[in-house]
């Protein structure tokens, strides 16, 4: 079996440059201990192979990392080199104050579009730039969504509140609109057609969820398809691999975040296994294809009442492969990290498990394949919210369900927060 090397790894922003890290370790049997998160939490694996080692590293955002050679008594091995990699220490450290937004861990000079434009001041003028939105003249190109504007959403003007400038989106359900004529179901949403649709995108936007607002029924969505399909108030759907696919980035009842997301290779609830086979292990006796939720584990709830930095990336597959992947950051802290080797996690019906009882026997997610047909492309990206008055929260709920929005960039490169 050889030596088993042991490593201990926590928190950083942003791992180590893979190529450079590896080069210090061989491909041998690994024994991994490792803690992330808050609160803590561990898990030893045991004779981990390579490609799960690099799974890990690709999900964890790593803050010191040290080894140990067990052929040799545990004595330390040299991590001179991987320090100057790494730019961590061999020792223990610790975090900054959780309550600044750090800078975005770039891997090169201007590698995110934030170093680049401080305080956003000419952003809009990047190539990679599709739509900058500050609200201060305007919408600038979000459409109208069924009705939306001027019912549900509005744009207000108080230097106060606003994140920068003086403005900013405001979108307020209420209960009492909820249970009138233009309930049961309303969505409260301004939607962005791109002008050219591409295979990746990145949205970074601020938001601030006001008081003790109930959580969306679905928040944040961005669509793909081909030129002529369209995904709007689609559920309990499986859509064919060369019409489309999209997701919505929602919050949870925890004031966490998670990604709720229909392709044409997601699985159904009915099965165990996500199959919809009459008889199957744990049958429900019906067949139903809601979206697979991807619900990142050890997140800390976002704070209300605060302008919180959100991004997404969103990237489709190569056509015959499955290297499609999401990814999110919350104040430059990535959370969210789905793609090929990483997390790792257990299926269990239409949920991919990365924490928790059901998390029992992980392995590497294996990415998205997304899409079959190289026309469909992201095309659509939906900013608002959507309730139903049946949801059974909502009878604790305040009146007004309100949530600003600020400073909303799409783009074809990483963005990052506000320098």
């Amino acid at each position: 079996m050889g030596s088993l090397l042991a490593i201990s790894i926590k928190n950083r922003r942003e791992p180590p440059a893979k190529d450079l890290f590896l080069k210090q370790i061989k491909a041998r049997p690994l024994q991994l201990s490792y803690s992330w998160g808050s609160p803590v939490n561990k898990r030893h694996l045991v004779d981990l192979n390579l490609s799960k080692l690099i799974a890990l590293l690709g999900a964890s955002t790593l803050l010191a990392v040290s080894f140990q050679d067990c052929s040799k008594g545990f004595s330390a091995v040299d991590l001179s080199s991987i320090s100057a990699v790494t730019g961590a220490s061999t020792g223990d450290s610790t975090t900054g104050s959780s309550n600044n937004t750090p800078p975005p861990q770039n891997t090169g000079a201007g590698a995110y579009l934030s170093a680049q434009y401080p305080g956003d001041v000419g952003i809009q003028n990047d190539p990679s730039v599709i739509n900058y939105t500050n609200f201060e003249s305007g919408y600038n190109g979000w459409l109208d969504y069924g009705g939306a504007k001027g019912t549900y959403i509005n744009i207000v003007n108080n230097p106060a509140v606003a994140n920068g400038g003086s403005s900013y989106l405001q979108t307020t359900v209420t209960k009492s609109q909820l249970n009138s004529s233009l309930g049961p179901y309303i969505s409260a949403y301004v939607y962005y057609p791109l002008p050219q649709p591409v295979p990746i995108l990145y949205e970074r936007m601020y938001v601030q969820v006001v008081g003790n607002t109930a959580h969306p029924h679905h928040w944040i969505r961005v669509t793909a398809g081909s030129p002529t399909y369209q995904s709007d108030g689609l559920a309990d759907t499986v859509p064919a691999g060369d019409q489309g696919f999209w997701y919505n980035f929602d919050i949870s009842s925890n004031d966490t975040f998670f990604d709720y997301v229909y392709w044409y290779q997601m699985r159904s609830g009915r099965c165990n296994n996500g199959t919809a086979v009459p008889g199957c292990a744990g049958d429900q006796g019906f067949t139903y294809y809601y979206g697979n939720v991807f619900n990142p584990a050890n997140q800390t709830p976002f704070q209300r009442d605060k302008w919180v930095c959100l991004e997404l990336e969103t990237k489709a597959n190569t056509l015959g492969q499955s290297d499609g992947l999401l990814k999110f950051w919350v104040n430059n802290q990535l959370v969210g990290d789905y793609e090929p080797g990483t997390p790792l996690g257990t299926w269990l019906r239409d949920q991919f498990f990365t924490f928790g009882q059901y998390d029992t026997n992980p392995q590497p997610f294996s990415g998205f394949n997304f899409r079959s047909a190289s026309d469909v492309l992201l095309k659509r990206v939906l900013l608002g919210s959507y309730y139903q008055a049946n949801d059974s929260y909502m009878a604790s709920a305040p009146e007004d369900q309100t949530i600003l929005y600020d400073d909303v960039v799409l783009a074809t490169k990483r963005i990052g927060c506000k320098n």
